[in-house]
C-alpha cells in the first residue's frame, strides 16, 4: 500500500491556530483536517512560538509557524 503525505499549508496552520486558541483539541483537530494526530503534534512541537523574555506570547502562530516551516526547507 502506497503512502502519500503533502506539507501542512497555510490554510491548515490558520484552522490549527484558531481551533488551538478555541482550546479544541489535537485529536478533534487532527480528524477534522483528515490528518494523523501525531502530524499535529508534530507541527505544534516544532512551530510553536517561545520567547523567554515574554512567556506571555508563547503559543502557535500560524504565520510564525510557517515561516519556520518554510525556513527548515530552505
Amino acid at each position: 500500500m502506497k503512502r502519500t503525505y503533502s506539507q501542512i499549508d497555510m490554510d491548515e496552520r490558520r484552522e490549527i491556530a484558531r481551533w488551538r486558541m478555541a482550546g479544541i483539541g489535537v485529536e478533534v483537530i487532527a480528524e477534522k483536517l483528515g490528518r494523523h494526530r501525531s502530524t499535529i503534534f508534530r507541527e505544534l512541537r516544532r512551530n510553536t512560538f517561545e520567547d523567554q523574555q515574554m512567556p506571555d506570547l508563547n503559543g502557535y502562530y500560524c504565520v510564525r509557524a510557517d515561516a519556520l516551516a518554510r525556513g527548515r526547507c530552505a
